[in-house]
C-alpha cells in the first residue's frame, strides 16, 4: 500500500499518527501550505510534494481527505476517477455527491466516509447493550454537545481555519459529525423542527447554537443539541428505555448503565473497553477497518450514500427552523 495525505492540518497529522500505528509509512503527503508539509516531514518523516502533478498515481493505491469540507468533493473526485481508494474527513457540505455517484458506477475502488465515533470503545459497548435490549424499548435520547471554539486549535485565531465560514461553521459541522452515531444508535431522524442561534459571542459570522428535536425511524424522541459557546467541554448522551438508563460521557471517558434487572448503576470506562494500546484508538480503529474494507475484508460500515444522507438530515433542520414549522 502506498497513501497520498491530502491536508496535514490537525486531523491529517492524525491520520499520518493513525496509518504509522497501523505499521503504513509508505506514505506521501501534499497541502497547499509548506509550512505544514516540513512540519509532517519533520515529525514524521513522510515524503512530501508541493503540487499534485509531481504525484505518482501509479504507485498511489490509498488517497486520505483531510481538507476543508467544502473542497472534499475536489480530491474525492480526483482520487475516484483514478480508482484509488478513498478516505474522507466528515462532511459538511454536499458539494459534488451526484457526480461522485457517477464517476462511482465504472470504478472498483472503496469510498469511505469518516464515521469515527462508531469506533469509539463506549459506543460500541452502548450499542452491545441496546441490541441485547436490557433497558427494554428506548423512549427518549438527550444527547448535547459543548465545546468553546477557541479551544478547538489553540495555536492559531479560529478565523484562520474553516470552522468560521458560514457554511462549514463549527456547530454546523458537528451536527452531521454526531448524528452519523446517534443515528446508529438510535435510527434516522423522520420528523423534525429546530432552533439555531448566532449568540454574536465569538467574533464570527456563524450560527454557534443547533437545537433539534426529532422523532427516528425506530419511533425514539430525540433532542440533539450541538453548540460551540460552553467554557466548558460536553459531550453526553443519556437514553431512557422501559427497563432502565444509559449515560454516556465522551469527554470524561464513562459509560452507566442502569437495569431493573440489577437495580444499581454499572460503570465501564473507556481504559477498561479499549483493545489498543493508541491513545487515538477509534481513529486508529476506523482507518484500519477502511484499510481492511480494501483488501477483501468486511465491507466499511458507512457509504458515500449514508454520508449523503445524514447531510439531508441537516438541511432539513436547517429548513425548519427557517420555516418555523415540523419537516417530514
Amino acid at each position: 500500500m502506498k497513501f497520498l495525505q491530502i491536508g496535514c492540518g490537525s486531523m491529517g497529522k492524525r491520520r499520518i499518527r493513525n496509518l504509522q500505528f497501523l505499521g503504513q509509512n509508505n506514505i506521501v503527503c501534499y497541502d497547499k501550505r509548506r509550512d505544514r508539509l516540513e512540519e509532517a516531514k519533520k515529525l514524521y518523516n513522510v515524503q512530501t510534494v508541493e503540487n499534485l502533478e509531481s504525484v505518482n498515481w501509479d504507485e498511489i493505491t490509498h488517497v486520505i481527505i483531510s481538507t476543508p469540507p467544502d473542497i472534499h468533493h475536489q480530491y474525492v473526485l480526483l482520487a475516484v476517477s483514478k480508482d484509488k481508494h478513498v478516505f474522507i474527513e466528515a462532511s459538511v457540505v454536499d458539494d459534488g455527491y451526484e457526480e461522485i455517484y457517477e464517476i462511482m458506477k465504472d470504478k472498483s475502488c472503496v469510498v469511505a466516509p469518516s464515521c469515527t465515533m462508531r469506533f469509539d470503545p463506549l459506543i460500541v459497548k452502548a450499542k452491545e447493550i441496546l441490541d441485547s435490549n436490557n433497558i427494554g424499548e428506548v423512549l427518549f435520547v438527550n444527547h448535547y454537545f459543548g465545546q468553546y471554539l477557541p479551544d478547538w486549535h489553540k495555536y492559531e485565531s479560529i478565523k484562520d481555519f474553516y470552522v468560521s465560514n458560514k457554511s462549514t461553521g463549527a456547530a454546523r459541522e458537528i451536527v452531521p459529525f454526531d448524528m452519523v452515531y446517534i443515528n446508529w444508535l438510535f435510527g434516522s431522524p423522520v420528523k423534525t423542527t429546530s432552533l439555531i442561534k448566532n449568540t454574536r459571542t465569538l467574533g464570527i459570522d456563524i450560527d454557534d447554537i443547533y437545537s433539534l428535536l426529532y422523532v427516528t425511524t425506530k419511533n425514539i424522541q430525540v433532542s440533539f443539541t450541538i453548540d460551540v459557546v460552553s467554557r466548558a467541554s460536553y459531550r453526553e448522551t443519556k437514553v431512557i428505555g422501559t427497563k432502565g438508563n444509559i449515560e454516556i460521557n465522551n469527554v470524561k471517558g464513562m459509560l452507566s448503565v442502569y437495569s431493573l434487572e440489577n437495580s444499581e448503576w454499572i460503570n465501564y470506562t473507556r481504559t477498561e473497553l479499549s483493545t489498543t494500546t493508541s491513545n487515538e484508538e477509534m481513529y486508529v480503529k476506523e482507518m484500519d477497518c477502511f484499510l481492511n474494507s480494501t483488501n477483501d475484508g468486511p465491507a466499511f460500515p458507512f457509504s458515500i450514500k449514508d454520508d449523503h444522507k445524514v447531510l439531508l438530515a441537516l438541511y432539513k433542520a436547517e429548513k425548519s427552523f427557517q420555516e418555523s414549522k415540523i419537516i417530514e
